[in-house]
């Protein structure tokens, strides 16, 4: 079901083309160690105008001194009973997931196109999707569809379409999630308003909690996640002003301004950068940052690490230590040319503890915005 939202100020009116397949109620907390009376100001600022900015950021510095964890491929199918006590969070780039792949089930090498994205999909009780194209999110709504279909519970919240007006080429940012195990909050989904076009996609924002029992003694796990598609020919870490050095400024900006509003402290930035874990430029000098993709190929020859789940592991004490991808090739046993008609990129996952580590303020209630759309 899809409905228009007011406008609020911080959120670009882009942002909020939301098609949310659930909801639950606001909490975001963070920015803890480093608040500095400049970022207070800023924030005030940026609540009375109305919307982010891009402009250069001082980040914090250090280094992750975490042990490697090793990479998982999983199989598909194999995870109809998850862990009561985690949940599974993943990033997938499906790419041109548009009106033509969302409509085939079997194609001309005899791949069930959309069957096979719903499968993948359902491994999972939370997924950033990058590359979705077509303003009407018909691809998107056939993905649920599908999936409720068989037997799921799933929702969806998408963003506007975003992207470059001058080649006339713009994708949108969704979420995906199993309504039986996340809950998204009402009003959370928002674009990061780029005044000064230093990004050709600007990031989409949305919190979401994990369902807990109504009796439950412990708080549900809630977290704020950063969705990214940088543009591949714009990510030099040695360049001050490319899309992967902005987005250190997109983290810090949104983590202060969410735990200004609701006290959230747990942020997870995922999605398809573009990068290497070698290449991640100003997001590797902030303090606790850290890739769990760490050297795992995410692309579907296995050759490069395009795809991040980053974390501040000085906060986000709620990982559990497993991460990796699925490999649908293998797991499918599918033949390149077959692979290529789902996406040319692996999802990454890893997976988070159910409960929160620490109680947190109750959250406030904040309105739906603009620009995006639930659907259920």
């Amino acid at each position: 079901m899809f409905g228009k939202e007011a406008d609020v100020g911080i959120f670009s009116n882009r942002r909020r083309k939301k098609s949310a397949l659930s909801s639950t109620n606001p909490l975001l907390r963070w920015f803890g160690p480093g608040a500095t009376s400049i970022g207070i100001l800023y924030g005030v600022y940026m609540i009375l105008s109305g919307g982010w900015s891009f402009s250069s950021l001082d980040s914090l510095l250090g280094t992750d001194p975490e042990a490697k964890f090793r990479g998982e491929t999983i199989t598909l199918g194999d995870q109809t009973e998850r862990a009561p006590d985690r949940i599974r969070i993943a990033t997938f780039n499906i790419e041109h997931f548009a009106d033509k792949k969302s409509s085939t089930r079997v194609n001309e090498v005899g791949v069930d196109v959309l069957g096979t994205i719903a499968k993948i999909v359902s491994t999972f009780d939370l997924v950033a999707i990058q590359e979705l194209q077509g303003a009407d999110g018909a691809a998107l709504q056939r993905l649920i569809g599908l999936l409720n279909e068989s037997g799921g519970s799933y929702a969806a919240t998408m963003s506007d379409p975003i992207g470059d007006d001058e080649n006339d080429y713009k994708e949108s940012y969704a979420f995906v999630w199993d309504r039986t195990r996340i809950s998204f909050i009402p009003g959370s989904a928002y674009v990061v308003l780029d005044n000064g076009k230093k990004m050709d996609r600007e990031p989409m924002v949305a919190t979401f909690q994990t369902v807990v029992p109504k009796d439950s003694p412990r708080p549900p796990f809630r977290f704020t996640m950063i969705n990214v598609h940088t543009t591949p020919s714009n990510v030099d870490p040695e360049r001050r002003d490319s899309e992967i050095n902005v987005l250190a400024d997109v983290f810090q900006r949104v983590r202060q301004y969410e735990f200004e509003q609701s006290a959230e402290d747990d942020f997870i930035m995922l999605g398809d950068f573009n990068a290497s874990t070698k290449n991640l430029g100003q997001l590797a000098t902030i303090d606790g940052l850290t890739s769990l993709a760490e050297d795992i190929q995410t692309n579907v020859s296995r050759q490069k690490t395009n795809d991040h789940i980053m974390i501040d592991r000085n906060v986000t004490g709620e990982y559990a230590g497993r991460k990796g991808v699925i490999d649908f090739i293998a797991d499918l046993k599918l033949t390149r040319e077959q692979a290529d008609t789902i996406s040319d990129h692996l999802p990454l996952w890893a997976e988070f503890e159910f409960y929160e580590r620490e109680q947190v303020t109750a959250p406030r209630s904040v309105a739906s915005g603009p620009g995006t759309r639930m659907i259920q």
